[in-house]
């Protein structure tokens, strides 16, 4: 159902996960592809600053505000999200969709470890999450593949083939 979501997770903050997608969505975009970035945060800030016209909508209820320029359009729901609902809108006209966070999502993931902050990655300590790689500054036995941070065109090749694009 998910087959071009991958989500990219961490044991915490400053893993790595922002730094690797950048690079990825950069080698994508060289390959071709149409990608769709999602970043999912615990809290989210508010719309704009204090004062400016998209804070007033929100203040006054809109349920929906969207910001457009000559080159892009910026889009707030104010709405509990749905995951049907968050998925048609990242996946609309995208080849592959790349998530930063939500490790209880339902998609595939790809863990981003770093050894200097943890010890274990999550793959082993919590084998029940749909772990199907891991992304590391070192080398771990997981029985998943393992990518070093430097083999950014392995790693795509890699998202290729499981998002069947």
């Amino acid at each position: 159902m998910y087959e071009n979501i991958i989500s990219f997770i961490a044991k915490g903050t400053n893993s790595g996960k922002t730094y690797m997608l950048e690079r990825i969505i950069e080698e994508l975009k060289k390959r071709g592809r149409k990608v769709s970035a999602v970043k999912h945060s615990m809290h989210l800030p508010s719309i704009d600053r204090e004062g400016k016209d998209t804070t007033k909508f929100a203040e006054k209820g809109a349920d929906r505000i969207i910001l457009f320029s000559d080159n892009a359009l910026m889009l707030y729901e104010m709405m509990e999200p749905d995951i049907e609902h968050l998925t048609s809108l990242a996946t609309r006209d995208i080849d592959i969709v790349l998530v930063e966070g939500f490790k209880r999502g339902p998609f595939k993931k790809i863990e981003v470890f770093n050894k200097k902050l943890y010890e274990n990655p999550l793959c082993l300590e919590q084998p029940s999450l749909d772990i199907i790689a891991v992304i590391t500054d070192d080398s771990v036995d997981t029985g998943i593949p393992v990518f070093a941070f430097h083999d950014v065109e392995g790693i795509c090749t890699f998202l290729e083939k499981h998002t069947r694009k």
